[in-house]
């Protein structure tokens, strides 16, 4: 199809780009939750899984949503990832108000995944049931 309008987006060649950059984030994110002594809280994965969450959601939230995998494995996912980052914060002796923040804020990134990857697969059922 080419180009079918002016926005940066509205062509062949951006949205593979953005699959190509969508499906790493997700691969990422994968690789780390398979291996969850990256996730420990003071592990490097456990600061940018929760930010390549963020990107991806900013992304679907702007009309550019990625090929979520199940609801279930991001379920996994967000549980993989709270008991690696709850079984090692501890260790660290953060104030108790930070711990408390961080966590909702973990759980809350997580949560908006799963919504918008649910609302995503359901639009896409709705759209396969039309046909």
């Amino acid at each position: 199809m080419g180009t079918w309008s002016h926005g940066n987006f509205d062509n062949d060649a951006a949205l593979d780009w953005l699959i190509d950059i969508t499906t790493q984030l997700l691969d990422e994110i994968s690789e780390a939750m398979d291996a969850p002594q990256s996730l420990q809280a003071d592990a490097l994965d456990a600061d940018l899984v929760p930010c390549k969450i963020e990107l991806l959601c900013t992304m679907a939230e702007s009309g550019m949503a990625p090929i979520w995998p199940s609801a279930q494995t991001l379920l996994d996912w967000k549980s993989v990832y709270l008991k690696a980052w709850d079984d090692s914060i501890d260790a660290l002796q953060p104030d108790a108000l930070y711990q408390r923040d961080r966590r909702a804020t973990l759980v809350e990134t997580f949560d908006r995944m799963i919504d918008l990857a649910r609302s995503d697969q359901e639009q896409e059922s709705e759209f396969e049931n039309e046909e």
